[in-house]
């Protein structure tokens, strides 16, 4: 809702009406929360979870705008 403050009404409607719509947006938050995780994380492997968290989640974030057209 950050990102697209012209669509949050959209969203909240969709979410309310549509479980699924619901689960991704859970899914979005979550991968969001672990990409920052990894971003701060100083383990070796940190910077490809990164990464594959970010991208993971411009696919949901994807899906959730299809949903919301």
């Amino acid at each position: 809702m950050l990102r697209y403050p012209e669509r949050r009404e959209a969203f909240r409607r969709k979410a309310a009406d549509d479980p699924y719509f619901l689960e991704l947006c859970d899914a979005y938050e979550a991968t969001c929360e672990a990409a920052e995780y990894w971003a701060r994380s100083s383990e070796p492997f940190a910077p490809e979870r990164t990464c594959e968290y970010r991208r993971l989640a411009t696919d949901v974030e994807e899906d959730i705008l299809r949903k919301v057209v």
